[in-house]
C-alpha cells in the first residue's frame, strides 16, 4: 500500500538564516534602545539630583550666571580708545581673524611690546624682588636709547629710559585717566565657549611690563609721585580682568600683580616713599583681593565645561574643538556624537561637577583667608582622574591642574599681604626711627588689621635683622617654616614657589 502520510518540505537555508538574522538584529536594536533608555534615565536622574542638592546651597551651574553684565562705556575702563580695538574683531573663515581697527590694535600692541623698538625678542631683566635684585636701568638704556655714546650713571640711565618712553606718554596718560572708571568689562564673546578669543590678555600683560619699567625709572630719577601713579595704574591693569570668569584671565591678572610689585619693593628698599605715599600705596594694594575671586573663577570654569558638554550633546560643537585625545584618531563626527545617549553626557557632567564641588572649591576659604595646600595633592590624585573610563573622559580633559591653580592664587595673595605689611613697617620706621621688634606693634596705627599667613593661618613670620632691615615671610606652598630661605629657580628668574618660603626682605646695606 502506498504511504498516505504527507511529505514535509524543508525551507531553503538562506531565507531561514535571513529570518533569524533579522530577528537577532531586531533583538539587538531593542536591547540597545533599552540600554540607551536606561543610561538616559540613570544619567539624567543623577545629574538632576546633584544640581538640585547644590542649588539649594546657592550653587550655580549655568554659564549665563557668570558672564559679566554690560556697563556704560563712560564707566568702563575696557572701552577707553586704546583698549577698545583689542576685541573689536571679525572671524574670517579660512583666514583667521581681522581686526576692525587695525591701527588701533597696532597702537596698543606697540605699547605692550618694547622689543619692537630695538628688534630684540629677549628684553633685559626688570629685577626680581623675591631674590632681592634691583633693575639694572643701564641695560634698558642701552636697549631703548641707542644713541647714547657711553654707559651712563643709574640716574642718567633712568632719565634716558624715561626719554625713550616719552613716545608713549599719550597712551599712558589715557590709561591713567581711564583707570579712574569704576568698572572694567571686556566684550568677550562668551557664546563662542571654548572658541572664544582672548587677545587682550597678552596685550594687557605687555602694557603692565611697560608701566613697571616707567615706574622704576621714575623712582630712580627721583619722581616719587609719578612712580606711585604708575604703580596704581599697574594694579588697575591687573584688576581690569577681575570680572572675567576664566582661569586664564585670572592667571594673567595674577601675573600682572607680580609684575607691579617690583617698583613697590624697590621704593621701599631705597626708602623712596613718603608717609602719605605709603598710606596711599597700602590702600591701593588692599583693594586687590585675589582670594575672593578663586571660587567665582572655578565656578565659571565649571559652567564653561557644562556649556561645552551641552553643545557637544546637541551636536553644535564638534569633539575635535576640545582638542586632546579626542582630536586625532579618536575624533567623533557630529552625526555620530548625536547618537550617543544623553545620559552618557550627563554622567560625565556629574563627574566633572562633583570634582569641582568636592575637590576644588574647598581648597580656598576666602572668609578665613586660607588656602589649604596639603589638600591639593589629594585633589590632583582623585581616582576619577587617574584612569580613563566611560564617565570621566571630560573630567580628564577639562578639569584644571588644581595644585598649580591654587598655588598661583595663594602666592599672589601672600605677595599682596607681604607688600601691605612692608608698607606699614616702613611707616613705623619713618615715625619711630626703626622697624618694630614685633609685627603686632603695627596695629592699629599703621595697619588696621594684620593679615595672617594664607597657608598656615598663623601670623606672618617676622624678625628684625642685625645686618639688615628685616625678614618677613609666609611659610610657602610646602607648609614648612624654612627660616625665611628662598629657593632659587631658573637663572635670573623668580624662585621656585613650590619650595622654600615666600619672603620679603631687602639687601643688607
Amino acid at each position: 500500500m502506498p504511504d498516505s502520510s504527507s511529505t514535509v518540505e524543508t525551507p531553503p537555508l538562506i531565507p531561514r538564516l535571513l529570518k533569524f538574522g533579522l530577528l537577532g538584529i531586531g533583538a539587538l536594536v531593542l536591547l540597545v534602545l533599552l540600554l540607551a533608555g536606561y543610561i538616559n534615565w540613570q544619567g539624567g536622574r543623577a545629574w538632576k539630583k546633584f544640581r538640585a542638592e547644590w542649588a539649594t546651597k546657592g550653587e550655580r551651574f549655568e554659564l549665563a550666571d557668570f558672564i559679566p553684565k554690560p556697563v556704560p562705556p563712560e564707566q568702563n575702563f575696557a572701552t577707553t580708545p586704546l583698549l577698545a580695538p583689542l576685541l573689536d574683531l571679525t572671524r574670517v573663515p579660512g583666514s583667521g581673524v581681522r581686526w576692525n581697527d587695525p591701527k588701533g590694535k597696532e597702537r596698543a600692541d606697540a605699547l605692550a611690546n618694547l622689543g619692537q623698538i630695538s628688534g630684540r625678542k629677549k628684553l633685559p631683566s626688570a629685577g626680581q624682588w623675591q631674590t632681592g635684585t634691583f633693575i639694572d636701568l643701564t641695560e634698558w638704556q642701552a636697549l631703548l636709547a641707542t644713541n647714547s655714546a657711553s654707559a651712563p650713571s643709574p640716574q642718567e640711565a633712568a632719565r634716558e629710559v624715561l626719554a625713550a618712553l616719552r613716545k608713549f606718554d599719550a597712551e599712558l596718560d589715557e590709561l591713567t585717566t581711564a583707570s579712574l572708571r569704576p568698572h572694567s568689562v571686556f566684550p568677550i564673546r562668551y557664546e563662542d565657549n571654548v572658541s572664544a578669543l582672548l587677545p587682550h590678555l597678552s596685550t594687557l600683560k605687555g602694557i603692565s611690563q611697560t608701566v613697571r619699567l616707567r615706574a622704576l625709572a621714575r623712582l630712580a630719577a627721583g619722581q616719587k609721585a609719578e612712580g606711585l601713579q604708575d604703580v596704581k595704574l599697574g594694579l588697575r591693569l591687573a584688576d581690569a580682568l577681575k570680572t572675567e570668569p576664566l582661569l586664564i584671565s585670572q592667571l594673567v591678572r595674577i601675573a600682572n600683580v607680580q609684575i607691579t610689585i617690583q617698583p613697590v619693593w624697590e621704593g621701599l628698599a631705597r626708602h623712596d616713599w613718603t608717609e602719605a605715599q605709603l598710606a596711599e600705596l597700602q590702600t591701593a594694594l588692599a583693594k586687590v583681593r585675589v582670594l575672593e575671586d578663586y571660587g567665582r573663577t572655578l565656578r565659571g570654569e565649571r559652567a564653561f565645561g557644562n556649556a561645552a558638554m551641552d553643545e557637544l550633546r546637541t551636536g553644535r560643537l564638534p569633539f575635535s574643538d576640545l582638542g586632546g585625545p579626542m582630536d586625532n584618531g579618536g575624533k567623533v563626527a557630529n552625526s555620530a556624537a548625536r547618537l550617543i545617549p544623553n545620559g552618557w553626557y550627563r554622567q560625565n557632567q556629574l563627574t566633572l561637577n562633583r570634582l569641582y564641588q568636592e575637590r576644588c572649591l574647598p581648597l580656598v576659604d576666602e572668609a578665613k583667608h586660607r588656602v589649604y595646600a596639603g589638600q591639593t595633592q589629594e585633589a590632583d590624585k582623585a581616582p576619577e582622574l587617574q584612569k580613563a573610563g566611560l564617565y570621566n573622559l571630560f573630567a580628564r580633559l577639562l578639569f584644571p591642574a588644581v595644585s598649580k591653580c591654587a598655588a598661583k592664587f595663594a602666592h599672589a595673595q601672600a605677595t599682596l599681604d607681604l607688600a601691605t605689611v612692608a608698607c606699614a613697617l616702613e611707616r613705623h620706621r619713618l615715625a619711630v626711627g626703626q622697624y618694630p621688634e614685633q609685627l603686632d606693634l603695627l596695629a592699629p596705627r599703621f595697619v588696621e588689621k594684620l593679615p595672617t599667613d594664607v597657608i598656615s593661618g598663623e601670623p606672618l613670620k617676622y624678625r628684625r635683622e642685625s645686618d639688615g632691615p628685616f625678614t618677613l615671610y609666609s611659610v610657602g606652598w610646602n607648609e614648612s617654616d624654612d627660616g625665611g630661605e628662598v629657593f632659587a629657580g631658573k637663572a635670573g628668574g623668580a624662585p621656585d614657589p613650590n619650595q622654600g618660603d615666600w619672603v620679603w626682605h631687602y639687601p643688607a646695606r
